[in-house]
């Protein structure tokens, strides 16, 4: 008789089979944003052997475009989320060749289809086009359907195929390897994995406090603090204004405190007007503002992009 079954050997079993349904906001962006700033950071986090072996020195070359083209399909299905990947990217090696990594991050709980059907799917065009085989990371950010497998595996009449890929599961991560690890991507993933579990306004209210304390006390620049920050409180998206408003009079307790990490986020708030004024002219208002605070030049200076020189003329 004809077999043709798929492994249902999951990994990720103590991160399925809730029904609870949860709000969904923009993901995507967040995850593709993340993935832009801190690539190599995850690199490290997921796939090390690719982290130890790329050329670091230069960037990625996204392959996006080409994907699409990839992807000319006439299935209007295939074109659109949840069935289209989300980044394919070119990455340099050390030995001068280059690796294409294609980087499906999965934003959501249930529905989209089967996650490893989809990631067989994509590998089978990539090696169409490119003929090379992809390196392959999921990201799962959510809870994942009961019956959803961990890798694809198919036989059919004697010929069998299996396809595994990394995976890296937000439920199967360590909290104190997260909170004390000095890798960028680590805080955000610990951030993602507790809004996961985080119920209560509160909770989220008391996290953001004690993200900001893990971020002050790493040695990262300001802008890496800065990023970090805006996509924490965008994954733990609190809606409380009340607490929203108590979270804004404690950054500005550190500021006046002397703590340089509540700087990047007077930007952050200042960002829809400095857009209308025009982007240099508002971080220079910006600027001129922090001086009158009595905050250093040099912070001023790294956390708005702006020259050192400009800065001190404005002391004038």
């Amino acid at each position: 008789m004809e077999t043709d079954k798929v492994n249902c050997d999951t990994q990720d079993a103590d991160i399925i089979g809730d029904e609870k349904k949860t709000e969904r906001f923009d993901n995507d962006g967040l995850w593709k944003g993340l993935v832009d700033r801190f690539f190599y950071s995850l690199l490290l986090r997921a796939i090390p052997e690719l982290y130890e072996d790329a050329d670091r020195k230069h960037e990625p070359r996204p392959l996006d475009k080409e994907f699409i083209d990839i992807l000319n399909t006439a299935d209007p299905e295939i074109h659109t989320s949840p069935h289209f990947a989300d980044l394919l990217m070119e990455v340099p090696l050390k030995d001068g060749s280059v690796e294409r990594i294609i980087l499906h991050l999965e934003f959501q709980g249930r529905g989209g289809g089967n996650l490893c059907e989809r990631m067989n799917h994509y590998r089978c065009l990539i090696y169409g086009h490119y003929r090379r085989e992809p390196a392959a990371l999921a990201v799962i950010t959510d809870k994942r359907p009961t019956e959803e497998t961990a890798y694809y595996s198919r036989s059919r009449y004697g010929t069998e195929i299996t396809y595994k890929y990394n995976n890296l599961v937000l439920s199967e991560l360590d909290d104190d390897e997260l909170t004390s690890s000095e890798n960028p991507i680590d805080i955000v993933l610990y951030a993602a994995k507790f809004a996961l579990q985080a119920k209560e306004e509160l909770q989220k209210f008391n996290f953001l406090r004690k993200a900001v304390e893990l971020l002050d006390e790493r040695g990262w620049s300001l802008n890496d603090k800065r990023d970090l920050l805006l996509f924490t409180e965008r994954i733990i998206n609190m809606k409380d204004k009340g607490l929203i408003r108590q979270f804004k009079e404690f950054l500005e307790q550190q500021s006046e405190e002397g703590n340089a990490m509540y700087i990047p986020l007077i930007l952050r708030d200042s960002a829809a007007e400095i857009e209308q004024r025009g982007m240099e002219k508002g971080k220079l208002e910006v600027a001129r503002n922090l001086l009158k605070c009595g905050v250093s030049p040099d912070i001023i200076a790294e956390s708005a992009s702006l020259p050192l020189d400009k800065i001190r003329e404005l002391m004038n």
